[in-house]
Order: structure tokens, then C-alpha cells, then sequence
């Protein structure tokens, strides 16, 4: 192509014509300014694709991060607020209060010190790259950033309860009782036959004296407020949700790592248990098989071999999977085939005949 502008540009000089030759000569480099023009957009355009698609990458990220957080909070608040109805109680019975729910009941007004959040999303928003020239990814980067801040802010704040009440039991030889490893979003164990008759007997004592129930009173103002702290986070975390899913409607939620564990197969957490994992038979739909032999018990399902993200049911041989339900009980012993599809939020277990 050169060596054929060049030989047009010979001709014309030999024949004289100038003019018609800077008139080419110009033509020819507009010609290559405007190649040059046209590769640098399209270098620009595949900049801002590949830009776009990162962008998006780290939006399903976030939105599965803070889909956790939503759900831990959604299930912090739900304990808290048994927290306050327990202190209710405690405070409103006084000397008639049953005494199974001694001392365990005093013990439940502190649970929150066992399930403090922590969430991935303050460090994936790290990753997180923008073009600030775009009105939209500029505006939910902000917006983003300003959750991602809140997070930071307020997280402690919200489980960061006043470890009084604990010096008082302990002081009065009242110990915590033992904890639900397989379940622990349930936290304590409500078993009195955990407690000596001295220990339920100090108990009462304590429900009696004056500055102890200002002291829970003091804790019910706390929790209380920890509620509305918890539910304006959960909020919060909704409304990013609800800003990623307009500007990204493709997206979904991704999950890695999904297993099985309960004692029909080899126990929970409390005897060393893992997670028996599952395999992803559909990535679009995310949907997660195991054929597997499981005796009369009970299972749950659990992401990372971490209760962090968990999923429970309370119907057998099929139902809904809840997020951090409770445990899905098992009435057979036998083979089956387990499908969990978390799309559909569903669980299956099919009985292999022999």
C-alpha cells in the first residue's frame, strides 16, 4: 500500500502537477491521521470494555459479600431481639421466674459477644475500579464507598455490648453453659439440668437485688439500641443490593465450596466434623449434588466448611433451604441423592434403590 502511494506520488511530480500533488499529499495524510484516529478509538473502546467487564466482575462480588452481610445482620437482629424479650421477662417475673430458663437465661442476655460479623466487603472495595466519566459507575462507586465506610464505622459499635453483666455472674460463680456447636446461630444450649441447685439458687438471689436489675435494665437499654443499629445496617446493606442489581441485572450469586455436614454423616462441629463436599452439576443455575449413604440424623448444608453462610430446612425429602435455618432431619438411614439448588433456594433428597 505504501510503495503504491509513493509511485502516485512520483507520477505526479514528473508530470509537474504541484498542486494536485499537495492536494494528494494532504489527502494522504488525513488519510493516516484519521487511521491513526480510528485504531486509537477502537484501543480506547476495548479499554473501556475491558474496564466495564472488571467492573462488573467485582460488583458480584460485592453483591454476594453484602448479600452476607444482610443475612448476618438480618439473623443478629432476630437474636438480639430474643435478647431484649429474655431481659423482659427476667425483669418482669422476678421471684416467679422458671427455673429452666436459670441461670441460662441470664447468660442469653450477653450472646452477642459470640457472633460478631466479619464481612469481605471492605475488602473487595479495595479492587474496586471506576470510570469516573460515567455518571452511573461513578455514582454506585460512591455509594459503595460511603456503605463500605458505614461498615467500617459502625460494626463494633453494634456488637461492642457492655461486658458488665458478665463480672457480675462470674463473680457470683454463675458460669456461662455450654455452647451449640452444631448450631451456632442458637448460641447456649437451654439445658437447667446443666446447673447445680447453688448455682439456679444464686440466680434468683440475683434477680432480687436492686443493683443487679438496674444493671439489666442498664443492658436492656443497650441491646435495644443494638437492635436499631443492627436493622439500620441490614437496611443498608438492602439498598446496595437493590443499587448493584439496576445497574447490573445479569447478576447473581455465587457460591464455592458447598458440602454437607450433620450426624448422618459424621457429626457436626463439637465432634470435629468437616463438610462432606458437593459437586456443581450446573453453574448457571448453581445448583449442588452428592449421592451419598446418611443415616437416621440430622444434616446442614454450609458454604466453606464455615458456618458464616449456612443453609438449614424444617421439611424432609424436600423444602425450602433457609438461610441459617435450623438442622434438616434425616428420618432413614440409606443412600441419596442430595441436590441443593441455591437459585431456587431448594434442597432434595432422593433414595437410591438398591
Amino acid at each position: 500500500m505504501i510503495n503504491f502511494f509513493r509511485i502516485i506520488r512520483r507520477q505526479l511530480v514528473k508530470e509537474n502537477k504541484f498542486r494536485n500533488y499537495f492536494k494528494y499529499a494532504f489527502g494522504e495524510v488525513v488519510i493516516i491521521m484519521l487511521g491513526i484516529f480510528f485504531a486509537l478509538q477502537l484501543q480506547i473502546w476495548n479499554e473501556k470494555r475491558k474496564k466495564e467487564a472488571l467492573f462488573k466482575v467485582t460488583l458480584e462480588q460485592l453483591y454476594n459479600t453484602i448479600t452476607d452481610d444482610a443475612s448476618q445482620f438480618e439473623a443478629m437482629v432476630s437474636l438480639t431481639e430474643q435478647m431484649v424479650n429474655t431481659m423482659d421477662l427476667l425483669l418482669e417475673l422476678n421471684d416467679t421466674i422458671p427455673e429452666e430458663i436459670l441461670p441460662m437465661g441470664l447468660w442469653s442476655t450477653t450472646l452477642t459477644k459470640l457472633n460478631q460479623h466479619f464481612s469481605e466487603t471492605t475488602q473487595i472495595l479495595q479492587n474496586l475500579e471506576y470510570n469516573p466519566g460515567n455518571e452511573k459507575q461513578n455514582y454506585l462507586a460512591k455509594q459503595l464507598m460511603g456503605y463500605g465506610v458505614l461498615m467500617t464505622e459502625n460494626i463494633d459499635l453494634a456488637f461492642n455490648i457492655d461486658g458488665a453483666i458478665n463480672e457480675v455472674f462470674l463473680n457470683n460463680n454463675i458460669f456461662s453453659p455450654a455452647f451449640d456447636y452444631k448450631n451456632p446461630m442458637k448460641g447456649f444450649i437451654g439445658d437447667s439440668t446443666h446447673y447445680s441447685s447453688k448455682e439456679i439458687s444464686s440466680s434468683k438471689n440475683l434477680l432480687k437485688d436492686q443493683s443487679f436489675r438496674t444493671l439489666l435494665k442498664t443492658q436492656h437499654t443497650l441491646v435495644s439500641l443494638k437492635v436499631l443499629d443492627l436493622k439500620e445496617l441490614q437496611n443498608d446493606a438492602v439498598a446496595m443490593l437493590g443499587l448493584i442489581k439496576r445497574y447490573h441485572p445479569e447478576v447473581k450469586l455465587l457460591y464455592q465450596d458447598i458440602g454437607i455436614i450433620g450426624t448422618s454423616i459424621n457429626g457436626f462441629d463439637d465432634v470435629g466434623a468437616k463438610s462432606t463436599p458437593m459437586t456443581l452439576t450446573d453453574e448457571e443455575k448453581s445448583i449442588w449434588e452428592i449421592e451419598m449413604y446418611l443415616k437416621q440424623g440430622k444434616v446442614k448444608f454450609r458454604c466453606r466448611d464455615s458456618w458464616a453462610i449456612n443453609w438449614g430446612g424444617n421439611s424432609f425429602p424436600e423444602g425450602k433451604a433457609i438461610d441459617h435455618g435450623g438442622d434438616i432431619t434425616i428420618p432413614e438411614a440409606g443412600n441419596y441423592r442430595v441436590i441443593l439448588n441455591l437459585t431456587d433456594n431448594t434442597y432434595e433428597f432422593i433414595e437410591l434403590k438398591k
